[in-house]
């Protein structure tokens, strides 16, 4: 399946029968795509008065000559961020006044860089019902295609639902001179598909909620192009960067397809999300890049699916039966944020309520039909060295009882059920946190 055949149409889909819908009009990736800007505007929006977000470092990278390429054709106001404390400009709410205040009025927000950059991008540009246009300038993440946005708001990571981008234009000679650390990033956390879904499969066969193949496929098919050949992509090929942004294009082409995140986001994510809150409330840098933390939460997500694979429905029984969790003394670890924190897990409580009926049951079915669809631990393992990517912890500066508060308290961040919830209830997970800790 060609994955971009699938911009602006409306499909009956052929696996769940639903019709889906991504509203993205025009994707172009190609060396030196920077010089098709204007082109690019005149083809997808009305009107002449254009806004480019960029930070201090990817306006030097980009940002600057989207200004130059679009003067003397369109009005163009350019806001560039400047970190207010730290190295680098994070998706925060404490911008975003700044961002509102000169996109009002404005005809189109080009946001050019990575996550933080497209995420208040697409936050504002949603709020104020103007069009989007994404030029990334670096395969760090998924976000580009996406139909959520993620920003630190009130001290929390929460995902907001916004409507995607119009068009995303890609350069692959800017794409492939970024720095490694963001390459790798974007390739940790396009290795999270599997396991997002394969947590979004588990939770709608308990729940009985929605769920579509579709967006495993159009990732899986995506990642084999890439998935081995890391030498290729620390080497800068420009090839393989194309088809690693091609599969973090699909992985968020799979969230539009979803209607939520789930697809893209499971329990490896919560574990990313978690360090970021526990670094804004230490009011430091982030421990490292998004992406990067979400590969450490894949080793934890496929170890908990392979410990889980040994155990029988009898045993599953047994194990809710004697469960003993105390989900408000866990979630006082969270402090000041705890009645945040316990507002959003309340989304799942009746869930997890139902766990000692329904799991034993299905957890045959389970075992066939989800836990094949992940990546072995070794896989995952062997991906993520040859790459360069942090396999432990203490490589990103988590000092061992923080890295048992993650992998513990993380999962109550979020309303949805994932493999932690699973691993938590049946006793697994306290288990692998002492053994990463």
């Amino acid at each position: 399946m060609d994955i971009y055949s699938l911009l602006d149409k409306r499909f009956i889909c052929s696996f769940c029968g639903r019709e889906h819908y991504i509203p993205i009009k025009r994707i172009i990736t190609k060396k030196g795509a920077i010089s098709l800007l204007s082109s690019f505007l005149l083809d997808l929006v009305k009107g002449r008065r254009v806004l480019i977000l960029s930070d201090n470092i990817t306006y030097d990278v980009a940002g600057k000559r989207c200004e130059e390429n679009l003067k003397g054709e369109y009005e163009v106001t350019s806001v560039i961020l400047k970190p207010e404390s730290g190295k680098r400009v994070h998706a925060e709410e404490k911008y975003l006044p700044q961002i509102f205040k000169n996109a009002k009025n404005q005809d189109v927000l080009i946001a050019v860089g990575t996550g933080s950059i497209t995420d208040m991008g697409k936050y504002v540009s949603n709020e104020l019902k103007i069009p989007l246009i994404s030029f990334p300038t670096a395969p760090s993440m998924n976000g580009f295609t996406s139909g959520v946005a993620a920003l630190l708001m009130r001290g929390l990571k929460i995902t907001i639902p916004v409507k995607p981008a119009l068009g995303i234009l890609i350069d692959t000679r800017i794409i492939s001179s970024a720095p490694l650390e963001l390459i790798k990033s974007g390739f940790a956390d396009s290795l999270a598909k599997s396991f997002a879904n394969t947590d979004w499969k588990i939770s709608s066969m308990i729940s009985g909620d929605f769920f579509c193949p579709l967006p495993l496929k159009i990732t899986t098919q995506a990642e084999e192009k890439y998935i081995n050949k890391a030498e290729e992509l620390l080497q800068r090929n420009e090839k393989v960067i194309s088809y690693l942004m091609e599969g973090l294009s699909a992985g968020g082409f799979s969230i539009i397809l979803a209607g939520k995140s789930s697809p893209a986001s499971g329990g490896e994510h919560l574990i990313s999300h978690f360090f970021d809150i526990e670094a804004n409330k230490r009011k430091r840098e982030p421990f490292s890049h998004h992406g990067l933390q979400v590969g450490l939460g894949i080793i934890i997500s496929s170890t908990i699916y392979e410990r889980l694979k040994g155990l029988s429905s009898r045993e599953v029984e047994r194990r809710l039966r004697n469960k003993k969790i105390d989900y408000d003394e866990e979630i006082k670890s969270f402090g000041k944020d705890a009645p945040l924190i316990k507002k959003e897990f309340s989304k799942k409580v009746s869930i997890l309520k139902e766990l000692p009926k329904k799991l034993p049951s299905l957890w045959n079915e389970i075992k066939e039909k989800a836990f094949p669809l992940v990546h072995s631990s070794q896989k995952i393992r062997d991906s993520l060295k040859k790459t360069g990517c942090p396999l432990c912890f203490k490589e990103i500066g988590v000092d061992k009882s923080l890295a048992y508060k993650a992998i513990m308290t993380s999962r109550y961040i979020r309303g949805r059920l994932t493999i932690l919830d699973i691993a938590s209830e049946l006793g697994i997970l306290r288990e692998i946190a002492e053994e990463f800790s």
